[in-house]
């Protein structure tokens, strides 16, 4: 039986339990949920929390009919259920973890030599996904080597797009955003950052 059957199962036979408590007059305490005498009671009370958003609580009640009733058919019952919350809780702390990407509010050139165009794109792609406007252009006299330029008061937005390359190259290491208002005004008029993808950037495999 696969865990998705299970997990079918379990909701099915949780299910089952509360509306049988409820039609049964079974005893609530003031929050409605069922008190824990018998194991039938406790793997209702631990469905009850399941179904609120409890899972915490849930789960402690859970491990309460496995270790309180072990010779319960309620035990296994519960055991399959624990695998379901633990299920959920991973999932809760996984989206926790999770941050999104910066947005860059800003325009900007991305040069490079003819012969690393795949590479170009490949910056100008990713730089597009983060909210900038890009335009890609290749020079036969761009610099051998990646680098990024800024004009005034687009320090931050240069330095997520460093941050970014960072994450995104192998090589180079650490690369560092610099002012260049007047390099900027003649290699790219009117663009707020300018990235330069020289030869040596190297791409790691998850870009």
């Amino acid at each position: 039986m696969n865990l998705r059957t299970d997990i079918i199962l379990f909701l099915a036979a949780s299910l089952f339990l509360l509306f049988s408590a409820c039609g049964s007059g079974e005893a609530l305490d003031s929050e409605g949920l069922a008190f824990t005498g018998s194991a039938s009671e406790q793997f209702t009370r631990a469905s009850q929390l399941y179904y609120r958003g409890r899972l915490t609580a849930a789960m402690e009640e859970f491990n309460g009919v496995i270790y309180r009733y072990p010779d319960s058919p309620f035990a296994s019952d519960a055991r399959l259920a624990l695998r379901r919350v633990e299920s959920d809780l991973n999932g809760q702390e996984l989206q926790g973890n999770t941050t999104s990407d910066p947005v860059v509010n800003a325009s900007i050139a991305v040069v490079g030599k003819p012969g690393v165009n795949t590479s170009i794109l490949s910056v100008g792609s990713a730089l597009r996904n983060l909210g900038a406007g890009v335009t890609e252009i290749t020079d036969d006299q761009a610099p051998e080597f990646t680098v990024v330029f800024y004009s005034e008061g687009y320090g931050d937005a240069a330095s997520i797009v460093a941050d970014s390359l960072d994450r995104w190259l192998s090589h180079p290491e650490g690369i560092t955003p610099r002012a260049g208002d007047e390099l900027i005004g003649s290699v790219a008029s009117g663009y707020d950052v300018l990235v330069i993808v020289g030869s040596d950037a190297v791409f790691t495999s998850s870009f």
